[in-house]
């Protein structure tokens, strides 16, 4: 799967226009994430998604349009239900769309730095004006990236509202929240952007959430089909292996790391590299090497930990680990025996069970999320 991002530096760097479509609003039964995106380069060429069907039609010639003129636009799409079957959709809802130009030498700074943060695996918030109306008179300074610790890459013009997004866009930080606010523009705030006082101006705030890091112990049978699988959602993937000969490019095709390192010290060299975006799955080839991988890691920071085996064989390495002064509550958070429930009885099966847990962590308590809309 393309990076929307760091297919904006692409474009950019060949000295090529883009428009990039963001979903700021959604109600319904939708196809997509609220948080979908689409870029559509110079050639027509879609990266990402906005849910198919002619709606997507209808945003791809948008996007040609607001490319073409360079201009921003802000638009409604109302499905019925029987609009959407039509569309191929099979669903019905309203979504809101901002698309904006993508254009070289604009703002380059900021996605530069998007892509930076988020190959650190860092947390991020981006801000951005989507006022048709004042876009024309702040598009160079249209956007705004906010750092965890408060530090800013770009700009939304300075003053008070730079400022009262700044420090909402930092509580926001982390969370899978998508929020707006409307500023009403003082005397002076609109005699800047030659605007009529008392106009609003709208900011779109989005928490980039870091990509998801699976650690995978373990290059066996159950790894490489765990491996096609977490990469197909979207997982970053190092695979850990004691074994060059399974550990390797050309066993792992899919792995962004891999690494070769003995597993009764090689979790704790990791953990300070373990954190909220970090997913960790133990499925060596014996339970002797997992027992050392969960004794190093179960005090970690790692959003996921899990283990395969049998609830008998890991009711005795429990008791093993809490003998050696791991607590209860620290075992408790493991996955173990890791993967839903599906009645898996293959290697492909088992990483679909797996995975889908992965999933179903990553995404618990956000598949109902809206735009927190507020006025200024």
């Amino acid at each position: 799967m393309k990076d929307v991002f760091r297919e904006i530096l692409r474009a950019k760097a060949r000295g090529e226009r883009a428009a990039l479509s963001t979903i700021i609003s959604s109600k319904g039964s939708l196809p997509m994430s609220p948080r979908s995106k689409m870029l559509v380069l110079q050639d027509g060429t879609i990266i990402g998604t906005v849910g198919g069907g002619c709606m997507e039609a209808d945003v791809w010639a948008e996007a040609k349009e607001v490319m073409k003129q360079d201009i921003s636009k802000v638009s409604r799409f109302i499905l019925t239900e029987k609009h959407a079957g039509e569309s191929g959709l099979n669903c019905g809802g309203t979504v809101d769309f901002f698309t904006e130009p993508i254009v070289p030498g604009r703002m380059d700074e900021v996605f530069e730095e998007i892509v930076r943060l988020r190959d650190e695996n860092q947390s991020i918030a981006l801000a951005t004006i989507i006022s048709d109306a004042a876009y024309d008179l702040v598009k160079e300074h249209s956007k705004m990236l906010i750092r965890k610790d408060g530090s800013t890459v770009g700009t939304l013009g300075g003053g008070r509202i730079e400022e009262e997004v700044r420090i909402e866009a930092q509580k926001i930080l982390g969370q899978d929240i998508l929020k707006i606010m409307n500023f009403t523009l003082t005397e002076e705030e609109a005699k800047k952007l030659n605007a009529t006082p008392g106009t609003v101006l709208r900011v779109f705030i989005e928490s980039l959430l870091a990509q998801p890091v699976l650690y995978l112990f373990g290059g066996g049978h159950v790894s490489l089909e765990i491996a096609k699988v977490a990469k197909i959602a979207g997982f970053k993937l190092v695979v850990i292996e004691d074994r060059p000969l399974f550990g390797n490019k050309e066993r792992f095709p899919e792995a962004d790391e891999i690494i070769i390192d003995d597993f009764t010290t090689v979790a704790k060299k990791l953990t300070p590299e373990f954190n909220e975006s970090s997913y960790i799955v133990a499925v060596t080839r014996g339970h002797q090497h997992d027992e050392k991988i969960i004794e190093q890691v179960v005090w970690s920071q790692a959003k996921y930990i899990g283990m395969i085996g049998s609830k008998r064989k890991i009711k005795l390495m429990w008791d093993k680990l809490q003998g050696k002064g791991i607590p209860k509550e620290l075992l408790d958070r493991v996955h173990a025996p890791i993967g839903l429930d599906i009645g898996a009885d293959n290697p492909g099966e088992i990483a679909v069970s797996i995975v889908a847990e992965l999933i179903q962590v990553r995404r618990g308590g956000t598949h109902h999320l809206r735009t927190v809309e507020e006025s200024k």
